[in-house]
């Protein structure tokens, strides 16, 4: 459950709260959002989550279900497809940016995001999980100081968002030393642009395509127990 929001900027932290939401997995492909339980679990009125929602639903992150309800968008195999391809190659712009960018305070702080998701990873706690590794893309995002890209990279999470979920139920695909991550903080480091951006590229590319074999059971919310995968 989340905190109660306070008077002050109301629409805006609403807005906030849902994105983060939906780019964290708390909704999953399918679900309806309903405006009165939104509205008593942030302590707000209905016209705040009202506008948020309506926006969401302009930005492609939610759908219209009928006249009093929207829901998480159950993608297709064709247009999750099309977003895995664009935030490859839009993140790899931001990852090459922020090599030529990045201080080794950056590089470090990166580090411990990873550090963080990993440990989590280990530990089975997938909120956590998730939490790191959408700090790890969007700092990145961050370092390269390019708010236009960043916030269509941002408005490609909210469409896929809610499906990461199921990388929860991956087993590992790469000794955690190997995870390409670390190749992207190494491009930071030594400033190499194009390790970086082949890194990242290569994150989304290989997650992509296991989260694809299996979308009917994520949209369906009836994953398996555990997902293709090396361990």
């Amino acid at each position: 459950m989340t905190d109660a929001i306070g008077p002050e900027s109301i629409g805006g932290k609403v807005y906030q709260r849902l994105r983060r939401d939906l780019m964290r997995s708390r909704f999953r492909p399918g679900d309806k959002l309903k405006l009165r339980d939104l509205a008593a679990e942030l302590g707000t009125s209905a016209t705040p989550v009202r506008d948020a929602l309506a926006r969401l639903v302009s930005e492609g992150a939610l759908e219209q279900f009928d006249h009093r309800s929207v829901r998480v968008p159950v993608l297709s195999d064709a247009r999750f497809r099309e977003i895995a391809e664009l935030r490859a190659e839009l993140e790899g712009k931001a990852a090459e940016r922020a090599a030529e960018r990045a201080t080794e305070a950056d590089a470090d702080h990166l580090a411990a995001i990873h550090a963080r998701m990993t440990a989590a990873r280990l530990a089975g706690d997938s909120t956590v999980m998730l939490e790191a590794n959408e700090a790890f893309h969007m700092g990145l995002c961050a370092i390269a100081a390019m708010p236009v890209l960043s916030r269509i990279i941002e408005g490609l999470w909210l469409q896929c968002g809610p499906l990461q979920a199921g990388l929860s139920r991956v087993r590992f695909l790469h000794h955690p030393d190997l995870h390409p991550h670390n190749d992207v903080i190494r491009g930071l480091r030594r400033r190499d642009g194009a390790l970086a951006r082949l890194a990242v590229q290569r994150d989304i590319s290989v997650y992509a395509e296991v989260l694809l074999r299996r979308l009917p059971e994520i949209n369906l919310g009836a994953l398996p127990p555990a997902l293709d995968g090396a361990e």
